[in-house]
């Protein structure tokens, strides 16, 4: 009984949060268009009804996936120990920054079930989704700098204009293509199948849509993937690794003296040890790491640092408060792992190793077919250094729903 009521209420809930999602993907040109900033809510919206999906099966289920026992864990450890060691004794920020931190968790847990045995309805999404962005992209080809400035997004210093299409920043646009590459080759792994040359038309798209975004991130999770796509190839055939050693020298080579990359990582990697360098980012992780040892083994607690409620305490306590970037909040959430070493210290990485272990192993249960999900995860997580991936609504949204459609690709084999 339970079950089909269940049914019946996710029949009506599924578009309304489809709809929620491409609001909030787009949100940025769509606050343009109609010159309102209700957009701004909708990402709290659609957590709010992951947040609601989840709560009987918390409170209802008996047999709880180790996934979700990981997670309730944390949101309880996380009140506690913020409130008793913390350094923000609001109890209401506390919780919601707790229940922030670990969106990525709660929203993915919600769209598997919400989207439980209607795969379909989520795939057509995710192309309609890439649809869209491609729209996106080329009004923005064809506009310039005009579109730019029609959209209020800045164009950036590298290179003359780096392209966003719909969004608010390039680095968006290019994850979007990166999910779906490993879309992708998921699809063709799960089969055993080799790319077509239409599947390689589409990888040589997605490659010229990273480049015009000038996302170097992306460009590397490119190479991985490719690597691991093509791992037992390249086990087996010692001519292709020469080559690829060979291609990849006379990369290095053209990198280091014909491109400002590496002068620009020096630079990246000497400013995070300078507290008075204007690379935020790096002195985000530069802060984290003194504090994980100066409040060993608990961090500052929730809404304390690098994350969305955090007050001035403890930038104040570092000399930083009064900073550009700390008194107007820029760029402080845009590291994850900082936000997450700074607040929960030692134990907190142990807690974030726990979940996202035993999310692969819920993933898993799945399918028995061997996917793409652990590169997934593990690019997801590298990008936390210098992104806000569990947090940023579209981040989390978007890898969540391709995560789930990857370990569900039989179902979507043979709905074909």
């Amino acid at each position: 009984m339970r079950l089909l009521l269940n049914n019946s209420i996710y029949k009506i809930v599924r578009p309304i949060f489809l709809i929620l999602v491409t609001l909030s993907v787009f949100k940025g040109v769509l606050m343009v268009l109609f010159k309102s900033k209700v957009f701004e809510y909708l990402d709290e919206i659609v957590f709010l009804i992951s947040i609601i999906i989840l709560t009987p099966i918390f409170l209802l289920n008996r047999k709880l996936k180790l996934i979700h026992f990981f997670v309730g864990f944390f949101i309880i450890y996380s009140i506690i120990v913020s409130l008793i060691f913390g350094m923000n004794s609001s109890f209401f920020q506390v919780v919601f920054q707790t229940l922030i931190t670990i969106k990525f968790f709660i929203v993915l847990l919600a769209i598997a079930e919400l989207f439980k045995g209607n795969y379909w309805i989520l795939n057509k999404f995710f192309l309609f989704i890439m649809g869209v962005a491609c729209l996106g992209l080329m009004i923005h080809l064809i506009l310039g700098e005009r579109f730019n400035h029609f959209t209020g997004v800045v164009t950036f210093a590298r290179p003359n204009i780096r392209y966003v299409g719909f969004f608010t920043h390039p680095n968006h646009l290019a994850y979007l293509a990166v999910l779906y590459l490993v879309y992708l080759l998921n699809l063709k792994a799960v089969q055993d199948l080799k790319l077509t040359f239409k599947d390689w038309t589409k990888v040589l798209i997605l490659f010229i849509v990273i480049v015009l975004t000038d996302s170097r991130t992306a460009m590397l999770a490119v190479g991985i993937l490719f690597v691991v796509f093509y791992w037992k190839l390249i086990k087996q055939n010692y001519k292709l690794v020469l080559s690829g050693i060979v291609i990849g020298i006379f990369g290095l080579i053209y990198v280091c003296f014909f491109t400002t990359l590496v002068p620009s990582i020096y630079e990246n990697i000497k400013d995070t040890f300078d507290l008075s360098s204007h690379y935020i980012r790096g002195n985000m992780i530069y802060l984290s790491g003194l504090i994980f040892f100066d409040f060993f083994p608990f961090g500052t607690g929730a809404a304390t640092f690098g994350s969305v409620l955090s007050g001035d305490k403890v930038y104040d306590l570092y000399g930083q408060a009064d900073r550009y970037y700390f008194a107007n909040k820029m760029g402080i959430y845009d590291s994850n792992v900082a936000s997450i070493v700074g607040e929960y210290g030692l134990l907190g990485i142990i807690f974030f190793i726990f979940l996202f272990y035993y999310l692969v192993v819920y993933l898993k249960g799945y399918t028995s077919r061997k996917t793409l999900v652990v590169p997934l995860v593990i690019m997801f997580i590298f990008y936390s250094i210098t992104n806000p991936m569990l947090t940023n609504n579209l981040y989390a949204l978007l890898t969540a729903l391709v995560l789930v459609l990857m370990v569900n690709v039989d179902k979507l084999i043979y709905s074909h």
